[in-house]
């Protein structure tokens, strides 16, 4: 299984990230392929996305490499502030997994170590946006505990509620 294989590294250095850059936009650009109307479309808007999302991450910018080569990031922000709840969350900015790489457990992995990142620094509740037409991302979240909150144009909004899915495993 590629799950296996995949080594999942924190990129806490600008160095880091300008090498990896290109695969990272390409990667971003082929996964958003089928929802356009949900990312940047052009190489330099994803670039400089990608910088924006470094520079939130405080840490919690992790890649998945398959052999060396990035198969999917996730962006983490532990001092997010949420205008829903009117508190700091966890963050979840970005989750990407290049297209040949998805339905293999890559998504899930980055997921479990982005959530695990945002536990570690006293995080509660994590959030995220996600394409209200976006279903196929939308059932990936609530297979893993995230529920649907409020909707803004073509987002909706989904929470996690940390310590409710601690108590839930138990």
């Amino acid at each position: 299984m590629i799950v296996e294989k995949a080594e999942i590294i924190a990129v806490t250095d600008r160095q880091t990230l300008n090498v990896l850059k290109k695969y990272l936009v390409n990667l971003y650009l082929s996964a958003y392929a089928p929802f356009p109307e949900y990312a940047y479309t052009h190489p330099r808007e994803v670039k400089g996305y990608l910088r924006w999302l470094f520079q939130h991450s405080q840490g919690g910018f992790l890649v998945a490499l398959v052999e060396g080569i990035p198969a999917g990031f996730i962006s983490t922000d532990p001092e997010w502030e949420d205008h829903w709840l009117g508190e700091r969350v966890g963050e979840i900015h970005e989750i990407v997994v290049d297209p040949a790489h998805q339905q293999k457990g890559i998504g899930s992995l980055l997921l479990q170590r982005g959530i695990q990142f945002l536990k570690e620094r006293g995080c509660r509740t994590v959030g995220l946006w996600v394409g209200v037409g976006n279903t196929k991302a939308q059932n990936f979240y609530r297979k893993h505990g995230f529920t649907p909150g409020p909707t803004a144009g073509k987002w909706l909004r989904m929470y996690l509620e940390l310590e409710q899915a601690a108590e839930e495993k138990l």
